[in-house]
């Protein structure tokens, strides 16, 4: 499914920026081994005003999700959760990675598993010795 910006009013530009801004906060977490949360992605992003639980929002990380499974890698979204309570991603996050055909019983050990793998490939390296 090619997701667009077009049903929110942005050009093919905004989202595109939008997404890679989206992206990169989560990167940068990953990088630092660190979880993210909705309210922090949404304030690295100034292309566009992004309420972090809008479906915008949503659509943005379904979109981020789709290119790194479609690139082999493992779901780079799997580090944005909620910042209170669970502290663990939304429905939509479960709802996608069965839609790309992972399948799994037990979802908190399929995430688990996915952040881990995250950290693996975009965590700064341990210089402990």
């Amino acid at each position: 499914m090619r997701r667009s910006g077009s049903q929110f009013g942005l050009t093919d530009e905004q989202w595109d920026a939008a997404k890679e801004e989206v992206r990169q906060a989560i990167l940068n977490a990953a990088y630092d081994r660190r979880m993210t949360w909705y309210g922090e992605v949404a304030s690295e992003v100034a292309t566009v005003k992004l309420d972090p639980h809008s479906a915008l929002m949503s659509h943005l990380l379904g979109a981020i999700f789709e290119d790194e499974h479609k690139a082999g890698r493992p779901a780079l979204t799997s580090i944005v959760t909620h910042k209170y309570g669970d502290k663990e991603p939304g429905k939509g996050f479960y709802e996608m990675a069965r839609s790309l055909g992972y399948r799994f019983d037990e979802p908190f050990v399929f995430w688990a598993q996915q952040v881990q793998d995250i950290f693996k490939l975009h965590g700064r390296p341990d210089r402990r010795i």
